[in-house]
């Protein structure tokens, strides 16, 4: 069960860490493709990015969340009433 929690929280790291750098390159991309347009396209990859990763990054939360309670529900044990 400990190895299967460490799993999960790496598993759970790595995508986080994947949807950060996803932000990061949309950031970029819309920074620097055009220096005419670079304040607009600034607030709009800023937005996209910032959407595209709250989306996600909930769904990593909930699923490693759920995943979580699977573990506890299945580590303790019944209460037996006397």
């Amino acid at each position: 069960m400990r190895a299967l929690l460490r799993l999960m929280v790496v598993i759970t790291g790595i995508a986080l860490v994947g949807f950060a750098v996803h932000d990061v390159a949309s950031l970029g991309m819309g920074v620097f493709s055009s220096v005419a347009r670079a304040p607009q396209q600034f607030w709009n990859a800023l937005g996209q990015a910032t959407t595209w990763g709250i989306g996600y990054k909930i769904g990593a939360t909930v699923a490693f969340i759920v995943c979580l309670a699977v573990l506890y529900v299945s580590r303790v044990p019944p209460v037996r009433g006397k």
